[in-house]
């Protein structure tokens, strides 16, 4: 009877144990999904209000999609990109008891303010502020929009005289990488990425056929006069690891992506707003413990997972890339109010 006993509590736990891992897949996989979908309507309701919003705002009529969205108009009262990030170190010094969602957001322009629930924490050593008194020395503790973090190019300074709080850190600009294709790596398993950079909003439209929709100047008089919007979030889980595309119903269990920053290839550049900080993706806490970057970690901003780290699958890399999938939303509106060129004529 003992034996039997000792027998059933033996299986009892393997069968625990199998049970157990599918269950913990199974809710992975819904949490990660349930918040996706939420993610998506969000950003296309933040694609709605930004599109209608430009459509009746009075630009003029040569106006390109890229100068209407430097408008100081545009920037107070639609969007404007040095609000996807903010420094929760300096809102602390003037709201000591801030709610994020009371005493910031409202102050945000609209389409920022759409995209204002899916922004991250994030704590960026930089070297300049290492004598203020944060969590840690050196670290400044930022609320930001998914993506990849850089220090702000000099050339896209504001000279607009727009007075931001100073919680706004407009130092740093947000975009986001999106994977072309990915190399071959270790034992036929996911290299590094190669990439090119898009902004969290932009405009759709084609250098050939179609090269400026806004503008009533478009050479493409079918497509011209209109506000074609296009709004990006990366959506990595925090949950689901990254694994070779095999195709459909073939095992892919031994071939995860690896997480390599160093691997990255950028295949163009041309539109990079910013320069890349250097941002390991295992780094030391102030106890000098190894610290995984987490889901959006790295210099690139596509996250590592600490899972399946042996050799035998990986090779060198310290980790592997979270699952990761880019959600795109569009909205076109038709421009309602135009005003005369800025440029003078003789």
């Amino acid at each position: 009877m003992r034996t039997r006993h000792h027998q059933r509590a033996g299986q009892a736990l393997v069968e625990f144990g199998l049970v157990a891992l599918v269950l913990y897949m199974l809710v992975g996989a819904a949490i990660t999904f349930g918040i996706w979908i939420y993610a998506a309507g969000q950003i296309q309701q933040a694609a709605n209000v930004g599109a209608r919003e430009l459509s009746q705002t009075p630009l003029p009529f040569d106006e390109t999609f890229e100068d209407a969205l430097d408008q100081e108009v545009v920037r107070k009262r639609i969007y404007d990109d040095r609000w996807l990030v903010i420094d929760l170190t300096e809102l602390e010094q003037e709201h000591p008891d801030y709610n994020f969602f009371t005493d910031v957001v409202p102050r945000m322009p609209l389409l920022n303010q759409q995209l204002a629930v899916l922004y991250i924490r994030d704590d960026v050593l930089d070297p300049r502020f290492e004598t203020l008194e944060n969590e840690e020395p050196g670290y400044r503790r930022l609320m930001r929009y998914p993506g990849a973090l850089l220090e702000r190019s000099q050339d896209t300074a504001d000279d607009s005289g727009i007075e931001y709080p100073d919680y706004v850190a407009d130092d740093y600009v947000v975009q986001i990488p999106l994977v072309v294709e990915r190399k071959e790596g270790h034992n036929n398993g996911g290299g590094g990425e190669r990439i090119r950079w898009v902004d969290v909003v932009e405009e759709i439209d084609d250098p050939d056929t179609n090269p400026d929709p806004f503008s009533l100047e478009n050479t493409n008089e079918d497509r011209r006069g209109v506000v074609a919007l296009r709004v990006h979030y990366p959506a990595q889980s925090s949950w689901l690891s990254s694994f070779q595309d095999r195709g459909r119903f073939v095992p892919n269990g031994g071939d995860p992506n690896i997480a390599d920053d160093d691997a990255v290839e950028t295949i163009d550049g041309t539109n990079l707003r910013g320069s890349l900080i250097n941002r390991p993706l295992v780094f030391e806490n102030s106890l000098g413990e190894s610290v995984y970057a987490g889901t959006y970690g790295g210099k690139y901003g596509l996250g590592i997972h600490g899972a399946m780290t042996s050799p035998e699958l990986t090779g060198s890399a310290i980790g592997i890339r979270p699952y990761r999938r880019v959600l795109v939303s569009h909205a076109i509106f038709r421009r309602e109010v135009f005003l005369p060129s800025t440029e003078t004529t003789p």
